[in-house]
């Protein structure tokens, strides 16, 4: 597995590559009241113009506007109301001219009426209605096909569907749509001094917090997850992962990534017959991580420290599964944007370094004011509330309030 260590950029391009490669899910159909959130395995085009007929978007008066000159406050005009329309209504005859419809929101416009006239601008007449206002050729009309013409692409494949997209396709008469199957995820936590939560702690022993965070953020982005954790022993390890590389889609690992003494995943992916994506990246935190394929399975074995593991499923590896999943691409990268901080960071940079903070607006925080102790790969707390990465390049000084810094925000 060992391989010069990739620059971020090239890491990022080399595990999305992979994933594009993988079969793309299986296909199922999903009701509109379960597609929130899922992927759309088809492009969705509108089958009908909507609105699909001409309609009022206020309560008041169909009109022929030739029939309004000259009307005003001092010389309104008086016509017969020879029609009501209702949301919902079928007009069954013309508007003759002359003549006027009294008509509600959404309801169809009859043929021959070219404008609307809100009904506070006229004495709310049922049988006459007097009208005090001159209106232009198709004023206040909602014309066929304004919001969406049939054919036209509502969501293409690879598009994560929003409540909005639902919205326009119940307007269209679908009652499901084509979706990508969720991908199963594998999270193994390795490591002879975890214990689960709820297990009596012993001297020596901590809780497994990585293998539970990395499973929730997993679950929030629409992943069916199985999740485990187990002591550093290579044939355990092996054992783990080719039971989850059996029933998931892909594997997550964290710990014993590293060089140390009982660091025995490198050797484990090698027993495993892997093929290597990278191994290490040129970054703090995170660098050991290793991407690989085994089985044609995308394996991703992180950092044991929870916020480089963080850091670097954030970075690599919710991109590299969320292209897997079917996404398109664009919709797996951390978006960049170039933001003013509010708090500081003492140290300098060495090599490319990323540090968790909350960004709002044009501004980002970085947490602990400065101390950069705040930012140990090993620190839990500081990550709560976070929303992003700031990103400082190989050979940054510290960084100030009030500096303009990178910032690359989650992917939701």
């Amino acid at each position: 597995m060992k391989q010069p260590f990739c620059a971020p950029a090239e890491a990022l391009r080399r595990v999305l590559d992979a994933a594009a490669q993988l079969p793309k899910p299986a296909v199922e159909n999903a009701g509109l009241d379960e597609a929130v959130g899922r992927i759309a395995a088809a492009p969705l085009c509108a089958r009908m113009d909507q609105p699909p007929f001409d309609r009022s978007p206020l309560d008041g008066y169909a009109l022929h506007s030739a029939d309004t000159a000259g009307a005003g406050e001092k010389t309104p005009k008086t016509l017969p109301v020879v029609m009501k329309l209702y949301a919902g209504d079928a007009p069954t005859a013309a508007l003759p001219a002359g003549c006027a419809a009294r008509i509600m929101t959404g309801a169809p416009l009859p043929a021959g009426a070219d404008c609307i006239l809100m009904q506070e601008l006229t004495d709310g007449g049922e049988e006459n209605v007097r009208i005090y206002a001159e209106l232009s050729h198709n004023a206040n009309v909602v014309f066929r096909g304004e919001d969406i013409a049939a054919g036209t692409l509502i969501a293409d494949a690879g598009t994560v569907l929003t409540p909005a997209h639902l919205g326009v396709l119940a307007g269209q008469g679908f009652a499901e749509v084509p979706v990508y199957r969720p991908l199963t995820v594998g999270v193994l936590a390795t490591g002879s001094e975890l214990l689960a939560p709820g297990e009596d702690w012993a001297p020596g022993k901590i809780y497994d917090a990585n293998g539970i965070q990395n499973a929730a953020r997993l679950r929030q982005m629409g992943f069916a997850v199985q999740r485990r954790h187990c002591s550093d022993d290579p044939a355990l390890i092996v054992a783990e992962l080719e039971e989850l590389l059996t029933g998931c889609d892909a594997v997550i690992t964290s710990g014993g990534v590293s060089v140390g003494q009982k660091d025995y995943l490198p050797v484990v992916l090698e027993s495993l017959g892997a093929e290597p994506v990278f191994s290490g990246v040129a970054q703090k935190p995170g660098s050991p991580m290793l991407a690989a394929k085994v089985e044609g399975k995308l394996v991703f074995c992180l950092s044991g420290n929870p916020f480089a593991a963080a850091a670097t499923l954030e970075q690599y590896v919710l991109p590299a599964l969320l292209r897997a999943a079917g996404r398109l691409e664009k919709g797996c990268i951390l978006p960049r944007t170039k933001r003013t901080l509010t708090t500081g960071f003492s140290k300098a940079s060495k090599g490319n370094r990323y540090l968790r903070a909350t960004a709002s607006g044009g501004t980002v925080a970085i947490p602990g004011e400065g101390n950069a102790e705040a930012h140990s790969s090993g620190s839990l707390s500081a990550m709560i509330g976070c929303n992003c990465l700031v990103e400082l390049p190989a050979g940054s000084g510290p960084v100030k309030p009030g500096e303009e810094v990178e910032v690359l925000s989650f992917v939701y």
